[in-house]
């Protein structure tokens, strides 16, 4: 069962719970006006929860049992060096998804099927760092107009779709993969680049100061606050000029 599949679960759960009827929306084949800065979200109101959560979590969200107090900021993880980078490929996919599930592998046919019929349109191109072998991080880029998510969208803007360190490697390899990253949209001639970013959480891509320290900014504005099991945290939107 892949990462999505399960989130799915979890939220008709609740959903008959609280008798709600559960509006489910693949936005990688439709597209949506609500505020959606994750690879899964739930909508609900005033409400937008992110990522991989229990029924019961969301059940005591919506009816306000539970409060959910602001995410802490993130202890950074020393920079690491990585032996290798590698373009994507079927195989290091795979190494990409193992990553992102912490071993599980699950939605890894997905994944592969989805690179397969964006790469034929030249829509996707990413990277995946290794450290004595082991991969440890990955960075997948789109066009800002392919992106799923509640941005603008430009054809001359390149969007990082997800950049993710592995949990449990106790360095960062993000800077490296950030530089390559740059280096890829200028060979294609994209003007800019952007990135959705927590303001004190790693998700969805990693704390905007990070970011801001490879010279991307914001406009100041936050585009939503968001409530994840950590806690909540405002998203923003961050712009890097090529």
């Amino acid at each position: 069962m892949s990462w999505n599949q399960s989130g799915l679960l979890q939220a008709r759960s609740a959903a008959r719970v609280l008798g709600l009827r559960l509006t489910e929306l693949n936005l990688v084949e439709a597209s949506s006006d609500n505020p959606v800065f994750f690879p899964f979200s739930l909508v609900h109101g005033n409400f937008i929860i992110a990522g991989l959560v229990p029924s019961g979590f969301i059940v005591e969200i919506v009816t306000g049992m539970r409060t959910v107090a602001q995410q802490n900021e993130t202890v950074v993880k020393p920079p690491g060096k990585c032996d290798s980078l590698r373009p994507y490929s079927r195989e290091s996919l795979r190494d990409t998804c193992n990553i992102c599930t912490n071993g599980t592998g699950r939605g890894t046919e997905e994944k592969i099927n989805w690179y397969r019929r964006s790469r034929g349109e030249d829509k996707v191109s990413g990277f995946v760092s290794y450290a004595s072998e082991r991969p440890v991080a990955f960075c997948e880029m789109i066009p800002s107009s392919s992106s799923p998510y509640s941005i603008p969208k430009d054809d001359s803007t390149a969007f990082i779709s997800c950049i993710y360190n592995s949990p449990d490697e106790p360095l960062d390899f993000g800077g490296e993969l950030i530089d390559e990253v740059i280096a890829e949209r200028n060979r294609r001639k994209y003007e800019r680049i952007e990135v959705l970013s927590g303001v004190r959480s790693p998700f969805p891509n990693g704390q905007a100061r990070f970011f801001e320290s490879k010279d991307f900014f914001g406009d100041g504005q936050l585009l939503d606050s968001v409530i994840m099991l950590s806690g909540s945290d405002e998203i923003t939107l961050l712009t890097k000029d090529l």
